[in-house]
Formats: C-alpha cells, structure tokens, sequence
C-alpha cells in the first residue's frame, strides 16, 4: 500500500509538472532544437550553429564535416531538479573521407510515466569554405499514465550549412523539421519547425565567441550567446545566456589524450538549475585548423 501511494504521489508530481511545462513559453529541452544534447553545447547556451564540432550532430549537421577522426560520447542531463526530467544520450560521428562525415545518435528524455525518444543518422560534406548537412530523425513519444495511453511517432529531415567567411568568422543555419511532418495517432499534432540562423567569431586563437537568432514554431524568437575559453591546453571555459526567458549558462571541460569530459549547468529564473554531463573518446587527432575541444 506505501508503494502504490508513493508511486501515485510521483505520478501526480510529474503530471503537474509536465503541464506547467505546456503552458509556459520554455521548452522541456533546449531552446530551438528540442533535442540538444551535450554539456559543452549547454556550456554555450547552445549558440553552436555556427561551430565545427562533433557534438553539431544535435545543434547544426554540417558541423560535423571535417572534424578528423572517429568520436563517439554519451551524456546526461537533468532538468530542475524534477524526478523523470532528464535525458540519456549516445552518439558517433565517423570520417568517412577527408570531407565528409557521417553521424547518429539515440536520445531518450523522460521516465516511463512521460518519455520523448530521438533516432537520428545524417552525414556532412565540406566543400572548400562551404559545408553542408543533412540528418533524418525518427521522433516517439509515449505517455502511459492509469487515465491516458499513447504512442506517437514521427520522421523529421533536418538541413544545414556553415560558410568560412574570413579566418576568424564563420556563419551557419539550420532548419529542424523541413517538412512540417506530423506525429502518427488520431489528433496528427504537428511537429515544431525550427529555424536557426548565427555567426562565431575567434578574435584570438583561444576565444570563441558566438550569437544566435533562434526562432521556434511554438515560441518567441530567442537570442543566445556563447564564450568558450582555452584558458589551459587541454581546459575549456565556457559560458553563455539565453534571452525570453532568461536563462544563464556555464560550463568547463576537459581533455586527457583521447577522452573527452564535459561539464555544464543552467539556471532559469522560474524553475531553478539544471545539470549536464558528457563523456568521449576520440580515436584519431582532429585536424590541426581545427581547435582541440571537449563534446
């Protein structure tokens, strides 16, 4: 009987939570991209749509042409401090030649109360000072409480670019949901269309700087801004902030030979702080005009 009334009392909790989420203007993830994953992404308010970095897989596909050698990672966020609001994640990007690049990665958010899934495989291809991205996703979402059942899916094509403009500026975009796909199921609720378009900037070799107009189907548009520091060889200092709603960032991350770690937090100012971890192993050196960096 202590059972059934703590697992009830849980399930009231995250029901309450879950609809506190629907109605206010935050999204269970990130901003944009409701699938962002990475605590070095998180690290930079997830301003990285201009970035090369094998960790672009869930913030802008093209980045992931010509970062060198094969990575895989795995990380975990967790959102406020609330039981069932955190998201498990894996991931790979694999060389296929010199300029192009294929990816996937496996992310699951939630508990078995509430839960979002995300299968995805794309690949990247550089051209010179140009590269291009494309990735399909498989999108599930499942809701099993005593009083509603459900099992939706969805397939989501997702495009990039990232143009060179000079050696210390870069321009990307990105669009998640290019054909404003639907969820499977009686009520075929629409999956949002994300548009991201920014700039990254690298006054010094060590500081990298990026902003970010990020605009939501189902939301205002946001600006995020992110800093990342090579404060040591193999350390990283990052920080970032989202505006409407406001939300602080920060992050450190650390290389050793072939791992990877990661560590970011945010605050948002209604609902308390959140956590991410990342961890990886590299197999192959990056190429040296790119920056050694952590996930």
């Amino acid at each position: 009987m202590r059972y059934q009334l703590i697992r009830f009392a849980q399930s009231i909790n995250f029901i309450l939570v879950f609809v506190f989420f629907l109605y206010q203007p935050v999204p269970t993830m990130a901003e944009g991209n409701p699938y962002a994953v990475g605590a070095r992404s998180w690290g930079l308010a997830n301003a990285v749509v201009a970035r090369y970095d094998p960790m672009a897989f869930s913030g802008n596909i093209a980045g992931i042409a010509g970062t060198g050698g094969a990575q895989f990672f795995s990380g975990v966020d967790t959102y406020y401090g609330f039981d069932g609001l955190n998201t498990l994640s894996f991931g790979g990007v694999i060389p296929y030649s010199k300029d192009l690049a294929v990816g996937f990665s496996v992310l699951r958010f939630g508990d078995k109360l509430y839960n979002e899934s995300n299968i995805s495989l794309g690949a990247g291809h550089q051209i010179d000072r140009i590269s291009i991205g494309l990735k399909v996703n498989y999108l599930q979402t499942s809701v099993n409480i005593p009083s509603y059942m459900a099992n939706h899916g969805a397939l989501v094509f997702e495009m990039g670019g990232i143009v060179q403009l000079s050696s210390k500026l870069f321009l990307g975009a990105h669009a998640f949901n290019l054909f404003r796909a639907k969820y499977s199921g009686e009520y075929r609720t629409e999956v949002p269309t994300v548009l991201k378009v920014g700039l990254q900037f690298e006054p010094i070799k060590l500081l990298k700087l990026s902003v970010e107009l990020n605009k939501n189907t189902d939301l205002p548009i946001s600006v995020l801004m992110g800093a990342e520091y090579q404060f040591y060889k193999n350390v990283f200092l990052r920080a970032g902030l989202i505006g409407k709603p406001l939300s602080n960032h920060f992050g450190v991350g650390f290389v050793a030979k072939k791992l990877l770690f990661d560590y970011a937090l945010h605050t948002n100012q209604s609902l308390g702080m959140s956590h991410h971890l990342s961890v990886g192993i590299r197999f192959v050196k990056q190429k040296e005009s790119i920056p050694e960096t952590g996930l």
